[in-house]
């Protein structure tokens, strides 16, 4: 049995936090350089860390040693988003997801794509699309409408300024959970960070609480109907949380990467006209955005009993921090992995895709994934259908990881009506 390269150090002074918030990236290869390992150990948030950034070994942690792990949010986030199935474990985690699951069956779906339909025809017929737009922003107000509208049936046409109060809210709420956990207010000051989130978060439970009298076989009325939606705290916490920023920002990433490689494709002219109707040559662009590019660094975990992953001892009372990233980039899962090649999944099959670890695996993978799915590749086929895109030359298109995947800077791109046929 081997030992985890590295040194969890002592409790705050040997505590690297700072280092890899600086740079979570640059602090992972730091790492797994200087140890020669894609597994190695350091102290983080002031506890002994595991971080994974093997494919297979991020495998093993989510498919087959979930049931030993809890979940490493629960410190950090339940206080803003409530109870949710994001903090739950065991029997009563699979009670939660086999509930919201129905929510996301195919007849589900199948309504939700009306109304997806519906606010992308109207948002890509808007006459600021034919100025330079910053791709990530576009993407970002066409993803929190949708969202909004799916899960929360707010009405972006005929209630403008509800609309805003709720966006407003859900931003606030957001910066909140990236924001240091401390609620105070001092004299003459709106408060900290965290404190306004905590506000928000009541001010949008209201608004919730309303939206399910009012609405009619809608998502609020739906998420009533299931198991447990009878109960105020599961589906008031739930709608909090499927109306939260999150889900538009994970779309936003994912969409804003797609458009820039796109539309910076070289020597292929009329990519962006195949890909309106090519469904395999879209998928393949949108696996490869995924792999290269995931919304989110990775994710955490306490380990409730001794575990082994990859031929190594992770002890219990040990924390994990799988990052997409760099399992995205493993050498052993991916032949020139820092390389953009959609046509590495022509042919592919589901042992390949599984090597993709954007909406999780196992038993905790993403319920909403198919939904997801079903969102982007609406967008991209109208969004391609309507307008050729060019990017501003001469533009910085390095990312940044935290607390979401995008460019640094802001990427300029002129959307170009085409002429109907």
């Amino acid at each position: 049995m081997a030992t985890i390269p590295g040194s969890a150090g002592l409790p705050l002074i040997g505590d690297k936090s700072y280092e890899f918030y600086k740079d979570p990236v640059k602090f992972v290869n730091k790492y797994m350089q200087q140890y020669k390992s894609r597994l190695f150990i350091a102290r983080f948030l002031n506890k002994p860390t595991v971080f994974i950034g093997s494919n297979s070994a991020v495998h093993e942690i989510l498919a087959d040693s979930e049931s030993c792990m809890d979940l490493g949010y629960k410190q950090f986030m339940e206080e803003i988003y409530g109870d949710n199935i994001l903090f739950t474990d065991g029997d009563a985690a699979f009670n939660l997801r086999s509930a919201l699951l129905q929510l996301f069956n195919e007849d589900s779906l199948k309504t939700y794509q009306d109304t997806v339909d519906k606010i992308v025809d109207k948002k890509l017929m808007q006459p600021n699309f034919e100025e330079q737009c910053c791709i990530y922003e576009v993407m970002k107000r066409l993803c929190t409408e949708i969202c909004l509208s799916l899960f929360l049936d707010v009405d972006f046409e005929n209630a403008e300024d509800m609309a805003k109060t709720i966006v407003n809210l859900t931003t606030t709420h957001w910066h909140g959970i990236i924001s240091v956990p401390i609620a105070i207010k001092l004299p003459l000051t709106d408060g900290s960070t965290y404190n306004k989130a905590l506000h928000a978060k009541e001010q949008l439970l209201k608004i919730i609480h309303c939206k399910k009298k009012a609405a009619e076989d809608k998502f609020p009325q739906k998420i009533q109907e299931i198991p447990h939606g009878g109960e105020e705290m599961f589906s008031n916490n739930h709608l909090l949380l499927f109306t939260s920023a999150l889900v538009p920002k994970a779309l936003s990433s994912l969409l804003t990467s797609f458009v820039i490689e796109v539309a910076q494709t070289q020597g292929d002219s009329d990519i962006q006209d195949r890909i309106q109707t090519d469904t395999e040559l879209m998928n393949s662009y949108l696996l490869e955005v995924q792999r290269l590019y995931p919304p989110f660094l990775g994710g955490r975990r306490i380990m409730k009993e001794d575990v082994m992953v990859n031929g190594y001892k992770i002890p219990k009372g040990h924390a994990v921090l799988y990052v997409t990233y760099s399992a995205h980039r493993d050498p052993k899962a991916f032949t020139d992995p820092g390389d953009f090649k959609p046509e590495r999944w022509n042919n592919s099959n589901a042992n390949d895709q599984d090597k993709l670890l954007c909406f999780g695996s196992g038993p905790r993978g993403c319920i909403g994934q198919t939904l997801v799915w079903n969102i982007i590749q609406t967008v991209i086929k109208k969004l391609f259908q309507r307008f050729h895109i060019k990017l501003q030359e001469g533009q910085d298109l390095n990312r940044k990881m935290l607390p979401v995947s995008r460019p640094k800077n802001n990427v300029l791109a002129e959307f170009t009506p085409r002429i109907p046929h």
